[in-house]
């Protein structure tokens, strides 16, 4: 083979390599916050908004690695409604959930809104009661914890792919929903949703540790939580109906999340297109 022609085959082979670079449409995401369990327990600590008077729960937290550009974030919730209460022959319910996410400015609040995801998904029904394993209660029977519980656990997943949302080092969090009487837009019926609730990690009472596995939660003793009923859950009851941090919930645990990052497109591309330059040099010598 001439020389010119190896020039030539190894300058398509770069412009190839260039294209795959600059064109990627995936990449292997990063798991750059989590402090979910590696296998999902039945159920979880859990804070009921409807119980609660909550329309937006949430944390204050701090990203590992250097991966920015957000693919996903994940929360966990649990549910205590039963089909048969609701005459039901479907595996669950739809609801529409929120997830928010804030610059962090101060602890008076959250700073200004950064990314905001809606999605309708199937909320699980909780298995019905077990007479048997869990008698004179009515919650159901989990064979992999061997124990009984109240709602059922399962996670949820916020597809922020392809949005090009780039996060800061740090943010603030929030899961919003409507129940009957809180919420954006209150539903002002009772519904399943009533029982719907966010998943706590690190409850003294679960066996799931509080400490993220990836990340750092910047205050385990605070959440930001917007609930109506200040007077009776918050330890600064000025701060009723107003999304901002609680402190004095370290026995409790922290909202349960995970958040999925990519590396910022713009470093791809900058590599791309060095090797792209590359290959046009290496064209115009053969000319």
């Amino acid at each position: 083979m001439s020389k010119q022609l190896t020039c030539r085959a190894i300058s398509a082979t770069i412009t190839t390599l260039a294209a795959a670079v600059i064109w990627s449409p995936t990449a292997s995401a990063d798991v750059i916050f989590s402090n979910l369990p590696t296998v999902l327990p039945g159920n979880q600590a859990s804070i009921g908004y409807q119980a609660t008077g909550t329309s937006e729960m949430g944390d204050h937290i701090q990203f590992a690695g250097g991966a920015r550009n957000l693919t996903s974030a994940t929360v966990t919730m649990s549910n205590w409604a039963l089909a048969s209460t609701y005459s039901s022959s479907a595996s669950g319910y739809e609801k529409t959930l929120t997830f928010n996410i804030y610059q962090y400015l101060d602890d008076t609040g959250p700073g200004p809104l950064i990314a905001s995801k809606t999605i309708t998904t199937l909320i699980p029904w909780r298995p019905e009661a077990d007479g048997v394993n869990c008698s004179g209660t009515t919650r159901w029977y989990s064979v992999q914890d061997k124990q009984c519980y109240n709602g059922l656990g399962f996670n949820v997943t916020f597809d922020f792919s392809g949005l090009g949302v780039v996060l800061p080092d740090d943010i603030v969090f929030g899961l919003a929903f409507n129940t009957q009487s809180y919420g954006a837009n209150p539903t002002g019926t009772g519904g399943p949703s009533n029982s719907l609730n966010y998943a706590l990690v690190g409850d003294p009472n679960d066996p799931i540790t509080a400490e993220p596995s990836t990340g750092t939660d910047v205050d385990p003793d605070s959440w930001f939580w917007k609930t109506a009923n200040g007077g009776k859950w918050l330890t600064n009851e000025d701060n009723a109906n107003k999304f901002a941090p609680d402190a004095g919930w370290s026995g409790w645990g922290t909202p349960a999340v995970a958040f999925e990052a990519v590396p910022e497109p713009t470093a791809l591309s900058l590599f791309g297109l060095a090797l792209a330059g590359l290959a046009i040099s290496r064209r115009r010598k053969l000319l």
